[in-house]
């Protein structure tokens, strides 16, 4: 063969053999991985007001008041930042770091944590693609790509989101989805639910393979782990279980519109005192609606739990009137593993349509830097 006839003439030839596909991949993935890394220490300084809303909120936790009441007065009043609207499961984590650690370490440890759950993502991804992959540049670049998007710096590694631990507990519940171990699969979605409320939109994706294999016993397994496990973690709320529902997620539904071109388009054959509370409403409808077709065509057709997911992200990213840059990180994360099967696309048609996607992302999110008055 050419290739070895070229390799043992070589003045190099151990140099030459080590450089195959396989070996450069993993270089090429080494040094993407690394300058992620040095990306977020160079942003470590960097930050929104999150991860102090998260501070105030465990303090709120520690000190025995509700922080679920701020939270619905920050969502009352305007021009007020936005409180905790989200199930504890963070609160605990940040109660735990001031218990642990000085209160001045806060940002380091959280910032730390971040970090290393993009890194578990990276682990998680390359786990999941590694039995549906064979090119060995298409399971491990896009896997590295996503650690270096700027959307993902920016979520993460800037304002110190949490967003990469919902990927963490949803792609471990897909990971035993598949393996067909219900009890944590079970746990893993709740804790995904308990991490980021819109995880519960993918529950009926979960869900399918025992109604279509009428396997109600882990059915019911599934469900009663589900409520369980949620229950556990809200104890401490439940003597206000109203006050805790619209904190966690009655705030989403009433939260402000910031999408103001296109409401103000929608608005125009509306009465001015009512038309955002008409639009809002008629964008919820379709919403539901979006998300019950995409239920009833992932049972129909039987999509895989990614490819489920990654449509469930896109429906409901594309109509929510408040548009958030993590929102296209979700959508992203499953798009990596939706297109990885995706047999018929080329390369080049690949590379094409994630660089679109990145792109258009980051200029959204400079031009959302710009004239978003509220931040992300």
């Amino acid at each position: 063969m050419y290739e070895e006839r070229l390799i043992t003439e070589s003045k190099f030839p151990k140099i030459r053999e080590f450089f195959s596909p396989n070996n450069s991949s993993w270089i090429v993935f080494g040094i993407i991985i690394l300058a992620g890394i040095i990306a977020r220490i160079l942003l470590w300084n960097f930050t929104s007001t999150d991860i102090f809303v998260w501070k105030a909120a465990a303090k709120l936790f520690l000190n025995g008041e509700n922080p679920y009441q701020t939270t619905l007065e920050s969502f009352q009043v305007e021009g007020i930042k936005h409180f905790y609207a989200y199930f504890p499961l963070w609160m605990y984590v940040s109660s735990l770091i001031l218990i642990i650690f000085p209160e001045t370490w806060f940002f380091g440890i959280t910032k730390g944590l971040i970090l290393l759950f993009d890194l578990q993502v990276i682990a998680l991804l390359y786990i999941i693609l590694q039995k549906r992959v064979n090119n060995v540049w298409r399971l491990k670049i896009p896997i590295a790509v996503w650690f270096l998007t700027p959307m993902v710096l920016m979520t993460g590694a800037m304002h110190g989101k949490f967003d990469s631990l919902m990927f963490v507990f949803i792609l471990l519940a897909c990971i035993f989805n598949e393996e067909k171990i219900y009890f944590f699969e079970g746990i893993f979605l709740s804790l995904a639910i308990l991490t980021k409320p819109i995880a519960l939109i993918l529950v009926p994706f979960f869900l399918k393979n025992d109604v279509h294999e009428r396997n109600f016993s882990n059915l019911f397994t599934k469900i009663v782990v589900l409520f369980v496990t949620i229950t556990l973690f809200s104890i401490p709320f439940l003597n206000d279980p109203l006050l805790y529902i619209q904190g966690v997620l009655g705030v989403h539904v009433t939260r402000d519109q910031d999408l103001g071109l296109l409401f103000a388009l929608l608005s125009l054959p509306f009465p001015l005192d009512s038309a955002n509370s008409i639009i809002r409403i008629c964008i919820t409808i379709v919403i539901v609606v979006v998300w019950i077709t995409i239920i009833i065509i992932s049972y129909v057709k039987n999509f895989d739990i990614y490819k489920s997911i990654f449509l469930a992200f896109v429906g409901f990213n594309s109509l929510y009137w408040v548009f958030l840059i993590q929102y296209v990180v979700w959508i992203y994360t499953f798009y990596i593993i939706h297109t990885s099967k995706a047999e018929k696309m080329k390369n080049w048609q690949l590379v094409t349509s994630t660089s679109v996607i990145i792109v258009i992302t980051t200029v959204a999110l400079v031009l959302l830097g710009a004239f978003v008055k509220n931040g992300l």
